[in-house]
């Protein structure tokens, strides 16, 4: 009488177990663990605080079942993110499964990250490689003839004006009797000035409220980007010649320097403060005429929930026709790392063609790298139903990357950027003139050189050259 009892309760422990188990409370499909040794593991991925993480929480219940993994993030300021990973990273520590890193600093990065081959062919896992865009799938995921990292947002300026107040018959009569030219997007930085000062300390849009010309990302830590793109726009050749000699303190760089100076009374109060989401909020609440950004702004702006100015931006280049490829956002396995093989499957679930394909076309802030990425005008269409220039919108971030220039990816890159980020704020706050904040970048640049080894950093620079202008 007790063996059928015995069977069932048998018999019923296996219905149920084939069904499902627990582990830590959450629920995970017997199938996938069985097709997934790494079902169960949490990974740790170091990542990009808010907003660009919430990209990473939108997946995780997805990515549970779909693999049984858990994900855990650390959350770090943008601006501390190549500090705090590489003292991880530089001691051989174990704390993160996933880093994302900006692209520009791979080199520095590199040493300490896992290849992904050999991983993505255990696995099988086709990363669609050829479908990245060469702008980035050449300069950010590969060091040295590895391939490391997986793009996680494709990064480009791109310039955002109110088509309405440029439009207005009005303002284009009164903006040509003063300048002596017709209202337009500017194509230089002397005509930025210009249309900046006319949109200046007037309700041009009759909210009620003064508006401003336009708002930049001046906050220490990533302002540089607004310098670069004027350098080379007022005639700067590069960052450095062949030889690793700076270039940017000559006549081009203090002209730069200058022209960010006069564009200040000409943003909202506070700007030396302002910092990405600074502008991107003076932007989608209407409170300046332009301003030059990463491409995830235009989503925002047709986000009923966040914008004021629905459907009232058009898009454009940058002033000079300078685009840089600012930042990119990459991620990769440390070699340290306790969880590669889910490790692995969360960076191809992220990036995937398919998988990845949300995040770019919702209100994120990863941007568009992929050719298919941008052929997707239909899910754009569904996300933003009353969006009318969506496909200028896509089509004019391809022209920007098709005219994008690159940061300095070569090893030491974060520390010459920082040193270049210090000088500018100083010659913005007005305690050095900005022949003396660039003569002192050049200076330190200089002695990051030598410490690295000049015909090393040489050696790396002469190759970088080349991938910028392929």
């Amino acid at each position: 009488m007790k063996r059928p009892c015995v069977f069932l309760t048998l018999m019923l422990v296996v219905v149920f177990t084939g069904f499902c188990v627990f582990a830590s409370g959450e629920k995970v499909e017997v199938g996938v663990e069985k097709k997934y040794p790494f079902s169960g593991d949490t990974i740790t991925i170091a990542a990009h605080g808010e907003p660009k993480s919430a990209s990473i929480y939108m997946i995780e219940d997805e990515l549970m079942d779909a693999y049984g993994i858990k994900v855990k993030v650390v959350e770090i300021a943008p601006e501390a993110i190549y500090e705090k990973e590489m003292i991880e990273l530089t001691a051989g520590g174990d704390a993160y499964d996933v880093v994302q890193f900006n692209a520009s600093n791979i080199a520095d990065y590199a040493p300490h990250l896992e290849p992904l081959a050999p991983l993505a062919e255990k696995w099988g896992l086709d990363f669609h490689l050829d479908d990245v865009l060469p702008a980035f799938q050449q300069i950010y995921l590969s060091w040295a003839g590895s391939w490391y990292a997986t793009c996680s947002d494709g990064d480009v300026h791109m310039f955002y004006y109110r088509k309405d107040a440029f439009d207005n018959p009005e303002y284009k009569r009164r903006f040509k009797a003063k300048y002596g030219y017709d209202l337009a997007p500017p194509r230089d930085f002397d005509q930025y000035l210009d249309v900046a000062e006319f949109f200046t300390g007037w309700d041009w849009d009759n909210d009620g409220e003064i508006e401003y010309g336009c708002a930049e990302y001046l906050k220490r830590g990533r302002m540089y980007w607004w310098f670069t793109d004027r350098f080379i726009s007022f005639g700067g050749e590069n960052y450095f010649d062949r030889n690793m000699k700076p270039l940017i303190n000559g006549p081009a760089g203090i002209k730069a320097v200058d022209n960010m100076i006069k564009a200040l009374p000409f943003q909202p109060p506070g700007a030396l403060n302002y910092s990405y989401m600074e502008v991107r909020t003076a932007l989608v609440k209407g409170d300046i005429a332009m301003c030059k950004q990463w491409t995830c702004n235009g989503r925002a702006a047709e986000n009923p929930q966040e914008s004021k100015i629905l459907n009232k931006l058009d898009y454009t280049t940058c002033p000079g026709k300078v685009n840089l490829l600012a930042g990119g956002w990459s991620m990769a396995i440390p070699k340290y790392a306790k969880h590669k093989d889910a490790a692995v499957h969360f960076l191809h679930y992220f990036s995937d063609v398919e998988t990845g394909l949300p995040l770019v076309v919702k209100d994120t802030t990863i941007d568009p790298y992929r050719y298919s990425q941008f052929k997707a005008i239909d899910e754009f269409r569904k996300e933003y139903p009353n969006w009318q220039r969506v496909d200028k919108y896509l089509a004019s971030i391809t022209k920007c990357i098709e005219s994008g220039f690159p940061d300095i990816i070569i090893p030491g890159s974060a520390e010459y950027y920082d040193i270049l980020d210090y000088e500018l704020c100083q010659a913005l706050a007005g305690t050095k003139s900005a022949k003396q904040a660039l003569d002192d970048t050049v200076a330190a640049w200089n002695d990051i050189t030598n410490r690295l080894g000049k015909e090393t950093q040489m050696k790396y620079w002469h190759a970088q050259l080349g991938a910028m202008k392929k």
